[in-house]
């Protein structure tokens, strides 16, 4: 009997078929993660657990997330790349403010469907000064990301102290704003944006006093 071979779409949509297949296994074992650390605590879950409770072995865990904290935090590679395409592509005369005001939106009316999964990895991360160190240091690579950015509008370089000085007090606004403002953004989405509106308006102004200093913008 001579072998059907498979036809053009078919082979087309076949890597997009693995591409589906290895997300959903991606998603269920950090989801099932999740469900442990919050149940047992996060250095009390053993990646074998985690392993059992996914269906998968405990090589397929540590090849999704090769360390135990990449877990908790399993969305931000993803975000990191949107931040760095949404700051990277912004339309001329768009401010890096305007740019992270739009992207900040965009994310969390995304993932506002989701509420108790980020209660619940915040819960796991306030209970873990490990996992709280560990989130610093995604805080400072996003820093860097707004730094490269704002460094194009000041016409200065990525490692510069300003650009670096704006990184940083951008993160810190979003963090103060993400603790002290939790409640309210979530029993009432429209409050939560608002005060992203208030932390851009914020770094906006200081992109902007740094920008006529510089002579890159008149006096206002």
């Amino acid at each position: 009997m001579t072998a059907i071979e498979p036809t053009r779409d078919e082979e087309e949509r076949e890597p997009g078929l693995r591409e589906r297949k290895k997300q959903r296994t991606r998603e269920t074992i950090a989801r099932v993660a999740l469900q442990l650390f919050s149940e047992h605590g996060f250095h009390e879950t053993t990646i074998k657990q985690i392993a059992d409770a996914a269906d998968v072995a405990p090589r397929t865990v540590s090849a999704y997330f090769p360390m135990k904290e990449e877990l908790v935090f399993s969305d931000s590679a993803n975000a990191f790349d949107s931040l760095a395409t949404s700051l990277a592509t912004r339309e001329r005369g768009q401010t890096v403010a305007d740019a992270l005001r739009d992207w900040i939106r965009g994310f969390i009316e995304a993932d506002d469907h989701d509420l108790q999964r980020r209660r619940c990895t915040r819960a796991i991360v306030e209970s873990d000064p490990a996992l709280r160190t560990f989130e610093r240091g995604l805080q400072e690579r996003a820093e860097q990301i707004i730094a490269t950015a704002v460094a194009v509008d000041l016409e200065l370089e990525a490692d510069d102290l300003l650009p670096r000085m704006v990184g940083a007090a951008t993160i810190a606004a979003l963090d103060s704003l993400g603790r002290e403002g939790k409640q309210s953004a979530e029993t009432l989405p429209e409050e939560g944006l608002a005060m992203v509106d208030d932390a851009m308006a914020f770094v906006g102004g200081g992109i902007s006093a740094l920008a006529v200093r510089r002579g890159l913008q008149p006096q206002p």
